[in-house]
């Protein structure tokens, strides 16, 4: 395969940053891109300036497929929207990466593995934070045992986003499009992480949301029960005057800390504490995409993590619904 064909699909934000990262490469070519809006193809179209000559515009996904030859495709549309669009492209033959969260409900994650294992396409999520070193680190000492096992983790979250979540603002303040708020939208990051680092699996769930005058969650708390037997409480919001970001994991054997600006602290039980050096950055997920399909490389977040993401998101909000704990399914 000398060059990888690519179509993006969603030329906002997040699409015109894929496209960045796939212009640094010669064996790719975004051959076509598809939008709702002719404004945002031409802002996309300027972002890959010189190589954008010939790449095709469609606002119908149905159009793209049926006229391109493609190899895969990098979605990055409102969150509820990939319900069709990964099904449609997976089923189409085509690899694909998804930007977060993969899926609203965990029935739909679900629907993407088993087209993505009937066609043996790769499907990969956009959580970058799969190629940072910091996270990396975290990842392998928390495998290895270094805090024994993990039976407490508390999460927070806070940012200065509330504007975002206004009614009109933009489409993450519409649930048809966007599926919730802040806790569907950053919150997915950190539960990916809080996942993939421990290696746990929530079980059950308590929920207290508030929406705060919008129509999506703008503060969310958690009381979570895992698999292991471990708990957790877990925090949201997007009404903070200044970002706070921390993982807090205790083991049985001592405990782990670390946060996007925080470096990664680990305390053993009787031993001094540590600072463990991280390695460097990794691949984003775009580059790490083009590799998989190549054959170089494993998929960084592969869908079992979207599904797992999933799976704690929907039992969140069906908690917060009925008032009471909920099974995650």
């Amino acid at each position: 395969m000398s060059e990888i064909r690519i179509a993006i699909i969603g030329a906002g934000g997040m699409g015109n940053h894929h496209a960045r990262e796939l212009m640094q490469r010669s064996d790719v070519r975004v051959v076509a891109m598809c939008d709702t809006s002719e404004n945002a193809m031409d802002r996309l179209s300027e972002t890959l300036g010189a190589s954008s000559n010939g790449a095709n515009r469609f606002s119908k996904l149905e159009s793209l497929l049926n006229t391109e030859e493609l190899d895969g495709v990098v979605i990055a549309t409102p969150h509820t929207e990939h319900a069709f669009q990964v099904r449609a492209c997976l089923t189409n033959g085509l690899h694909v990466l998804v930007e977060k969260p993969m899926a609203t409900t965990a029935a739909d994650a679900r629907g993407f593995i088993k087209y993505a294992e009937e066609a043996e396409k790769i499907l990969a999520v956009a959580y970058q934070r799969h190629g940072e070193g910091k996270f990396i680190k975290a990842r392998e000492l928390l495998h290895s045992g270094i805090i024994g096992d993990v039976r407490l983790v508390h999460v927070i979250i806070a940012q200065d986003c509330l504007s975002v979540f206004q009614p009109g603002a933009s489409w993450r303040a519409d649930p048809a499009l966007s599926g919730g708020g802040h806790f569907m939208d950053t919150g997915s990051h950190i539960n990916d992480i809080l996942l993939w680092t421990t290696g746990l699996e929530p079980k059950c769930v308590y929920a207290n949301i508030n929406k705060e005058g919008t129509l999506v969650d703008v503060n969310t708390s958690i009381s979570v029960e895992f698999t292991t037997g471990a708990v957790g409480s877990l925090s949201y919001t997007s009404m903070s005057p200044e970002w706070r970001e921390e993982f807090t994991y205790y083991g049985s054997e001592g405990m782990m800390r670390f946060g996007a600006t925080e470096p990664l602290y680990v305390h053993r039980k009787g031993d001094d504490i540590m600072l463990p050096r991280a390695p460097g950055r990794g691949r984003s997920p775009a580059q790490n995409f083009i590799d998989a399909i190549l054959g170089l490389a494993e998929v960084q977040a592969p869908p079992i993590c979207g599904l797992r993401v999933a799976q704690l998101t929907e039992a969140t909000y069906k908690s917060a619904q009925s008032g009471l704990p909920e099974e995650v399914g």
